[in-house]
């Protein structure tokens, strides 16, 4: 405030040599109070004027003296975003901007305001990677934003059912994120083919080509005013909110109602409830992982292809490639091929990708394999004794873990050194985890090069707590004689002390 004050004063001294900084208008907003007697600008608000420049309060000036600011209302709203001064700058020379955040001749569906559930949110817009790189509201809608009044839009806009024919919202788009030259000038990372994918995509096809209002384009994704980049944890695009974004269309049975897959079957609308159950979906969506796949981790940003079968593993593979790998170069691959199953897909499913166990394995009750070879292995001994010797070895291996991993604090708990024990331990753990994965191969000779060292592991356990069982014996027994010796001494010294009595 007092900041503020000398600013005042010292526009009002320097009257008579210069134009003044501040005129009775402004000044006048400044200390207009309301309703309830309290100062309209705030104090944040008034700290944050004194801190721009003189730029600024040029560019402030001329606003208030064209009344494109008409109250300290209007003032208020701007000066509480608390853009840096280069944007601040370019908001106040931008008269959309400035109209369209005026409520006195705004209507509220045309009014850009800070009120929780307004139809178009300023701060939004502000912080939006559009405005961010100077481009404000005639970037797209076209017009003079120093222009007093009026509007010009760009001919890219059609002129009539903008609302019912979305397509032309693309080719908008492209005119700018279409053209490297142009897009070099703000993000040379930034790729140039979006367009050249979206059009091949299902997506793109039923909205070019079928004309369907219902299909996604550019802003259904983005947003409109208010388009952040990917990495801002509030844009539609976030890895976070990939899932909430498709979900809006994929997870509404109405926006999908009559949408086929290739088999002619209705399209499913409770991806989006399964992945958020699967492990994926708890990876990104509860412990926020952002290296775990959304949805378009597998089909796709801008294409959005849904993968074949022959696809289905290439999109696994790039987060799981041991396993892919070893799947690869197995007798399963070519039984996958011969039945066209997806290759991950057929075991672990699609969207409601489960947290694999142990008891997949094997022929029993609950298993993936025994119902398969049941089916179509029936003449081949070899698949479901491998698939059961699978099982015997990883179920052995995990069991034994915890066994020895409760004995370890058994010993501890007896002031043992058990730091041998938690040494083998880990070694059995890594052994079991490279086990399971080395199931993909099918092959019992490849899975024994890996668990064969589990196995090893698990002997020296049982030698390492065999001789903390035998160290804590003699710990025992030596106790038990101290304590005899000790006995024998006192009885000793009660003799004698009754002898001297005597």
């Amino acid at each position: 405030m007092v900041g503020l004050l000398l600013w005042l004063a010292a526009a009002t001294l320097a009257a008579g040599q210069q134009q003044p900084v501040v005129s009775a208008k402004l000044a006048g907003m400044l200390a207009a109070k309301g309703k309830d007697g309290q100062p309209i600008i705030t104090v944040e608000q008034r700290t944050y004027l004194e801190g721009l420049n003189d730029r600024f309060r040029e560019l402030l000036e001329r606003a208030v003296q064209k009344e494109s600011i008409d109250g300290p209302e209007h003032l208020g709203l701007l000066l509480s975003l608390e853009l840096r001064p280069q944007n601040m700058e370019l908001l106040l020379q931008d008269n959309c901007v400035l109209c369209h955040t005026d409520s006195n001749i705004q209507s509220p569906e045309e009014l850009f305001s800070l009120a929780p559930g307004a139809p178009r949110n300023l701060k939004d817009f502000v912080e939006g990677i559009h405005f961010r790189r100077g481009l404000s509201c005639a970037g797209c809608h076209g017009g003079d934003p120093a222009a007093d009044v009026g509007h010009s839009f760009v001919k890219e806009w059609p002129e009539s059912g903008r609302q019912t024919n979305r397509a032309w919202i693309v080719y908008f788009c492209a005119r700018c994120h279409s053209n490297p030259v142009f897009m070099n000038q703000f993000n040379p990372s930034l790729p140039t083919d979006q367009l050249a994918q979206f059009k091949d995509s299902p997506h793109g096809r039923v909205l070019l080509q079928e004309h369907e209002r219902r299909a996604p384009q550019c802003v259904s994704c983005h947003g409109v005013h208010g388009i952040r980049p990917a990495r801002d944890p509030l844009s539609k695009v976030y890895p976070k909110r990939v899932p909430e974004t498709c979900g809006a269309c994929h997870a509404n049975p109405k926006t999908m109602d009559g949408f086929t897959l290739p088999d002619g079957s209705p399209l499913p609308t409770n991806q989006l409830e399964q992945y958020r159950a699967s492990v994926h979906g708890q990876a990104l969506l509860e412990r926020g992982d952002l290296g775990a796949p959304a949805c378009n981790t597998c089909h796709g940003s801008h294409a959005a292809l849904p993968p074949g079968v022959s696809e289905v593993s290439r999109s696994c593979s790039l987060c799981h490639s041991a396993n892919a790998s070893l799947f690869d170069g197995s007798k399963h691959k070519l039984a996958f091929a011969q039945h066209h199953w997806p290759e991950c897909g057929k075991c672990h499913g699609e969207h409601a990708i489960l947290q694999p166990h142990d008891g997949w394995l094997g022929t029993g009750a609950g298993s993936l394999c025994g119902p398969c070879h049941a089916q179509y292995a029936k003449d081949d001994p070899l698949c479901n004794a491998t698939a059961n010797y699978f099982f015997q070895v990883i179920t052995n291996m995990d069991r034994e873990e915890n066994r020895f991993d409760a004995l370890a604090e058994n010993l501890a708990a007896k002031g043992l050194d058990v730091d041998p024990i938690h040494y083998q331990l880990t070694e059995l753990s890594d052994d079991l985890k490279k086990s399971r994965t080395y199931i993909h191969s099918f092959n019992r000779n490849s899975f024994d090069q890996v668990a064969a060292p589990g196995e090893a592991a698990l002997g020296r356990l049982d030698r390492l707590v065999k001789a903390a069982r035998a160290e804590y014996g003699r710990r025992q027994a030596g106790l038990a004689v101290s304590i005899a010796l000790v006995g024998l001494m006192m009885l000793a010294i009660y003799a004698k002390l009754r002898r001297v009595e005597r």
